[in-house]
């Protein structure tokens, strides 16, 4: 099989790409051909030195990729051969061929690509987990979305126009139509606008109930800002760590244990499945 690796810290030039003898299934493991893997804000941060949760290097990245089964492993039942699936990895994911545990896979409904099936875990759990596991977002509430266009943005969208919140976004003048159309109320340009002024003028001043927040640094202290009474601020990817060269762990300490995101897999898995929209693939083909 081919890997990708990253063998030093650094920019793109410490990729490289290697062959390695196809791995074998364990029990209740499969083992997935891959046709199209998710490529992370994550694995940037891992490849810069900055994501403390990554494998020491040299190393194999990547959490999520969609293929076909050929292969499973003791105590799996063998139905999963020849289905097409996606799945997560945590790590190893850069690679035409995966073996990963049954329970972190999941069947592709025939609507949609391989390309836009890789999209969905990383994207849907992180925004499940920030507006409904932590967030506790409820109908009639008012979210404020951080680079609403982003994947995580736009599953969050997805996820509280399910619920039935108010949705405000920032996002770029050239995303505005398409987020609108997506389901955001409101959609603030951030690059020319105060945001929290704009926050203020919608709420008549009183905040938003959730604010989730990818970018970290000052931001975060506006974001507490434009909370009303009793809000909650998510906080999630750091964006500016790669600009401070701060590790994450400096900046904050993420996420659940992997226990934790199986417990919940079915609940989120499920709606990610039922959105009218298919989720934007920001992804490459393996």
């Amino acid at each position: 099989m081919k890997q990708v690796w990253i063998i030093a810290t650094g920019g793109p030039e410490n990729l490289q790409l290697r062959e390695a003898p196809d791995s074998q299934p364990q029990t209740g493991e499969l083992r997935i051909r891959v046709r199209a893997i998710g490529i992370n804000f994550a694995d940037i941060l891992a490849r810069k030195g900055l994501y403390p949760d990554a494998p020491k290097l040299p190393a194999v990245v990547g959490y999520e990729v969609s293929g076909l089964v050929d292969a499973a492993g003791p105590k799996v039942d063998a139905a999963w051969i020849g289905k097409e699936v996606f799945a997560l990895t945590r790590f190893r994911g850069y690679a035409d061929t995966v073996v990963v545990p049954q329970t972190q896979t999941f069947e592709k409904p025939a609507a949609l690509s391989f390309e836009q099936a890789a999209a969905i875990p990383v994207n849907y759990l992180t925004a499940w987990q920030l507006l409904v596991v932590m967030g506790a977002l409820k109908p009639g509430e008012t979210v404020l979305i951080h680079n609403a266009g982003s994947g995580v943005g736009l599953a969050a969208i997805d996820i509280a126009r399910h619920i039935g919140a108010t949705i405000y976004g920032t996002a770029s003048a050239g995303k505005h139509a398409f987020l609108k159309q997506r389901g955001l109320h409101e959609a603030i340009d951030y690059t020319k606008l105060d945001w929290t002024r704009e926050v203020a003028r919608l709420t008549q001043g009183r905040g938003v109930e959730l604010i989730t927040d990818p970018l970290g640094g000052s931001e975060w202290k506006k974001s507490y800002r434009a909370l009303r009474h009793t809000g909650r601020l998510g906080m999630f990817g750091a964006s500016t760590a790669t600009e401070s060269n701060l590790p994450v762990s400096a900046v904050f300490d993420s996420g659940d244990p992997p226990s934790s995101i199986r417990s919940k897999r079915d609940t989120w898995m499920s709606f990610a499945l039922q959105v009218e929209r298919s989720p934007i693939s920001l992804r490459c083909s393996a």
